[in-house]
């Protein structure tokens, strides 16, 4: 009898470290996996721009924008499209916007006093039309600025039809980013900004 349940026992701590490890190993691979897909009927997405080891380490704000325009840039020449340009004034319009929504914790286009995309490109003293793309992610544990965050967040854009508008619009010829996160929270929210040229 005594054998029976320590044979019971070892069943069920073997059931129970297979278990464990399936789950840390399907956790692993979608932590390491990076694979954009193929795109659509009628646009392509660009491969991923870094490999594993280097999406996982923590990133400045400077490199992550930098990141962020190489991967658009990518999608457009792929798509036949010029590059755009980094634009000051739609970086600093993009990062107020992330970090106020951020801050208090909403997700719109429109902030609650009413001000669209253009508005506060305006009130920073822009000029040219805009286009504004958002992201918001919520619960992820370990967040953290780097690359592999930037690659998931293009991803999305491109595979929605609205946001991938803005991406691959010809006339866009700048391009503004900013992102803002709790790690504690695990909450990111993401800007695109995108400007014809001024009049």
């Amino acid at each position: 009898m005594t054998g029976r349940r320590l044979n019971q026992q070892h069943l069920q701590v073997f059931l129970y470290v297979t278990l464990i490890l399936g789950i840390a190993f399907v956790a692993a691979k979608e932590s390491f996996h990076l694979d954009n897909g193929l795109g659509g009927q009628d646009w392509q997405i660009g491969a991923p721009q870094v490999d594993v080891i280097a999406a996982q380490p923590k990133r400045s704000l400077a490199e992550v924008r930098a990141f962020a325009l190489q991967l658009v840039n990518r999608d457009r020449r792929l798509n036949g499209l010029p590059p755009l340009v980094a634009d000051e004034l739609l970086t600093k319009t993009a990062q107020r916007h992330a970090e106020d929504m951020l801050k208090r914790q909403y997700f719109s286009h429109i902030n609650p006093e009413g001000q669209s995309p253009m508005d506060r490109f305006i009130a920073l003293g822009g000029r040219g039309g805009v286009g504004e793309n958002i992201m918001e992610q919520r619960g992820v544990l370990g967040l953290m600025l780097n690359y592999k965050l930037i690659e998931h967040c293009q991803k999305g854009w491109m595979y929605s039809d609205g946001h991938r508008q803005n991406i691959l619009y010809p006339e866009f010829t700048r391009f503004g980013f900013g992102i803002a996160l709790n790690s504690a929270r695990g909450e990111v929210y993401a800007v695109q900004m995108f400007a014809l040229p001024p009049p």
